[in-house]
C-alpha cells in the first residue's frame, strides 16, 4: 500500500470516481503490472477489487455537493411532495387539518397497499349501494332518477361508522322511495343532489400533479442523453431507480381523485341532519364522524362488504391483489434498474428496494388482521399511524441520503453486499463504468421506466373499471324530460337579461362556494342553458333554491323576451 501511494500519490478522503479513473490511468503507465490492477477472480478484465477502489478512488462516501442536493430537492422531493399533497385530505376541526394532512400521508407512505386497498373497498361501495338500490326500486316509476338519488344518499352515510346500520337506512329509504309522500321524496331529491355538487373532485390537479413527477424523471433521462460528453453522472441511475420504486403514489393519487370528499367534516353531515328533520320519522342514525369511523377514505378497517351487496364477498380478495400488484410492479421496475447498473449485481439499493417492498406488504398483512378483531376505534388507529408514521419517517429519510450521496462509495459501487460475491471478490470498472451507465441510459432504461408507467396506468384502470358504480345524475341537462335538475331552476330578475348557459355549471358554481357563507342564488341564461349565480348575501347555500318554476314557463318567457326585442 504505501508502495501504491509512493507511486501516485494518497488516495481522496471521500471516493471521487473521475479521481480514481485518473490514478488508475497513471497506474496502469507507471506499472502496469502492479498486483493492484490485478482483478478479482471471475471478474472482468480492467475492473479492480474493493481495496484497490479504496485506494485509488477514497475509502469513504463521497457527497454528490450542495448544487447536487439542490438539483435532486427541486426535481424530485418538490414533485413527490406535490404529489402526496394531492390526495383528497378530509377536514376534521379545522384548526388540526394540518394534523390529518400529516396522518393520511404518513399512512400513505408507510402502508401503500393497506391504504390503495382501502381506496378501492371505498370506491366499490358506490357500485354495490347502487346495485342494491336497483333491486329495491325495479319497476318503480322514474326508476332511474330514484336509483341515483337513493344510492348518493346511502353513499354519504357510509363515511359514518362504515355503514354499520346501512340495512336500516336502505329500508328506510326505500319504504320512502316507494311511497306517496312527495314532500320527503323531494327533500331526498334535494338532498342528493346538494351531496353530489359538495362532493370535491381534483382529478384535473392529480393528473397535473403526476405528469410533474413523471416529468421530472424524463427530463433527468434526456439530460443524460443529451449531454455529448460521452461523461454522465453516474448516481442518475440509481436515482432514478429509487423514484421509480414510488410509482404506486400514480394508482393511490388517481384513486383518491375519482373517490372525492367532502371539503369539510360538516358539509355532509349538515345536509344530512336536515333531511332527517324533515322525515317523519327520521331514519338515520348518525354518529360522529372521525377519521377512524369512515372519514378518512384511505384507512378502512372493514374489507369486507357482504354487508352491503348480501351475498359473499370475493372482490375484497381481488383488491388486495390489485394494490399489492401495483406496489409490485414499481419495485420490480426500480430493482430492475439497479440490478443492472454497473456495477451489476444485488447492491445496497437493490436490498433497500427490496425490503422496503418487503415492509409494505407485512405492514398491509399485520395491519389487517389487527383490525379484524374489535371494532375500530381512535386507539387503534393512532397506533396504526404511529406505526406507519415511524416507517414513513426512516424510509423518506433513508432515501434522502441516498440522494445526498451517502451510498456513493467503493463499497456500495462495487456490489460488495451481493452473496455470489462478498468483499473478497467485489469489483468496480473505474475506467468503463460512466460510458456503460451512459448508454444504458439511451435506450434500456428508459423503455423500463415507460413500461413502469404503462403498468400503473393500467393497473389504475383495470382499479376503476372493476370497482366504479355509475352514481352521477342520470340528466344533467335541465331542458331534458325527466331529468332530476329540471326543476332546480332559480326565478329572479337577473334571467331577464342575461344569456343561456349550460346547467353542468350550476353543479360547480354551488360546489365552488365558500363553506359556510351565504348568499342569494340567481338564474343566469346564455346560449347552452341555465346556471345558478351566487350574488348578494341572503339566503344560505344549504337552501338550494328560492323558487321553483317549469321549463315551460322558461321558455315561453325567453319567447316573450325575443319577441319584445325583435318589436
Amino acid at each position: 500500500m504505501e508502495e501504491l501511494i509512493q507511486l501516485i500519490g494518497p488516495p481522496p478522503r471521500a471516493f471521487n470516481y473521475d479521481a480514481g479513473t485518473s490514478r488508475y490511468q497513471n497506474l496502469t503507465r507507471i506499472d502496469p503490472h502492479n498486483i493492484y490492477l490485478i482483478p478479482p477472480f471471475g471478474a472482468p478484465d480492467g475492473t479492480v477489487g474493493l481495496e484497490a477502489c479504496e485506494l485509488l478512488a477514497g475509502p469513504s462516501y463521497g457527497s454528490y455537493g450542495t448544487g447536487n442536493a439542490l438539483d435532486a430537492i427541486a426535481t424530485w422531493v418538490v414533485p413527490l411532495l406535490i404529489l402526496v399533497g394531492n390526495m383528497n385530505y378530509a377536514s376534521f376541526e379545522a384548526q388540526k387539518y394540518w394534523k390529518n394532512q400529516i396522518t393520511i400521508a404518513m399512512h400513505l407512505l408507510g402502508n401503500p397497499i393497506h391504504a390503495i386497498w382501502s381506496l378501492l373497498v371505498k370506491l366499490d361501495v358506490k357500485r354495490r349501494i347502487e346495485a342494491r338500490c336497483q333491486d329495491g326500486l325495479r319497476n318503480v316509476k322514474n326508476e332511474k332518477d330514484l336509483v341515483w338519488i337513493y344510492s348518493a344518499i346511502l353513499y354519504a352515510l357510509d363515511d359514518f361508522n362504515f355503514s354499520s346500520d346501512f340495512e336500516y337506512h336502505f329500508r328506510s329509504l326505500m319504504a320512502i322511495a316507494r311511497s306517496h309522500a312527495v314532500e320527503e321524496q323531494e327533500a331526498c331529491r334535494r338532498a342528493a343532489i346538494e351531496l353530489t355538487v359538495s362532493r370535491v373532485n381534483n382529478t384535473r390537479r392529480a393528473l397535473f400533479a403526476i405528469l410533474g413527477y413523471v416529468t421530472a424523471i424524463v427530463a433527468n433521462i434526456i439530460r443524460a442523453d443529451l449531454s455529448g460528453t460521452g461523461k454522465i453522472q453516474i448516481h442518475i441511475s440509481h436515482t432514478i431507480a429509487l423514484r421509480e420504486l414510488n410509482f404506486w403514489l400514480i394508482c393511490a393519487i388517481i384513486l383518491s381523485a375519482k373517490v372525492g370528499g367532502f371539503p369539510s367534516e360538516w358539509k355532509s353531515v349538515g345536509v344530512l341532519v336536515d333531511l332527517q328533520r324533515k322525515l317523519d320519522p327520521g331514519p338515520f342514525r348518525l354518529k360522529p364522524l372521525k377519521p377512524w369511523t369512515g372519514g378518512n377514505y384511505t384507512w378502512r378497517p372493514q374489507k369486507n362488504m357482504s354487508r352491503i351487496s348480501l351475498s359473499p364477498d370475493q372482490k375484497f380478495v381481488v383488491h388486495a391483489f390489485l394494490a399489492f400488484a401495483s406496489v409490485t410492479a414499481a419495485m420490480a421496475a426500480s430493482l430492475i434498474l439497479s440490478y443492472n447498473t454497473p456495477t451489476k449485481g444485488i447492491g445496497v439499493r437493490s436490498i433497500v428496494e427490496l425490503t422496503y417492498w418487503s415492509w409494505w406488504c407485512f405492514n398491509a398483512a399485520i395491519t389487517y388482521y389487527i383490525d379484524q378483531y374489535g371494532k375500530p376505534s381512535e386507539k387503534k388507529w393512532l397506533c396504526n399511524i404511529a406505526k406507519d408514521g415511524l416507517a414513513a419517517i426512516f424510509m423518506t429519510a433513508f432515501l434522502f441520503s441516498a440522494w445526498a450521496g451517502w451510498w456513493n462509495s467503493c463499497f456500495h459501487w462495487s456490489m460488495a453486499l451481493d452473496p455470489r460475491k462478498g468483499r473478497s471478490m467485489a469489483y468496480i470498472d473505474l475506467v468503463n463504468m460512466d460510458s456503460d451507465i451512459l448508454a444504458l441510459m439511451k435506450k434500456p432504461f428508459p423503455i423500463v421506466v415507460g413500461i413502469g408507467i404503462f403498468l400503473q396506468l393500467a393497473l389504475t384502470i383495470i382499479m376503476i373499471w372493476y370497482s366504479q358504480g355509475t352514481l352521477y345524475p342520470p340528466a344533467m341537462d335541465a331542458t331534458e324530460p325527466g331529468s332530476v335538475f329540471r326543476n332546480l331552476l332559480v326565478e329572479s330578475p337577473a334571467a331577464q337579461h342575461i344569456p343561456r348557459r349550460s346547467t353542468t355549471n350550476l353543479i360547480r358554481t354551488s360546489s365552488t362556494m365558500e363553506e359556510g357563507a351565504s348568499y342569494v342564488l340567481d338564474l343566469a341564461h346564455d346560449d347552452e342553458g341555465p346556471i345558478i349565480v351566487p350574488t348578494a348575501p341572503g339566503n344560505s347555500t344549504s337552501s338550494l333554491l328560492q323558487k321553483t318554476y317549469k321549463m315551460d314557463d322558461l321558455r315561453r318567457r325567453d319567447s316573450e323576451r325575443v319577441s319584445a326585442h325583435g318589436a
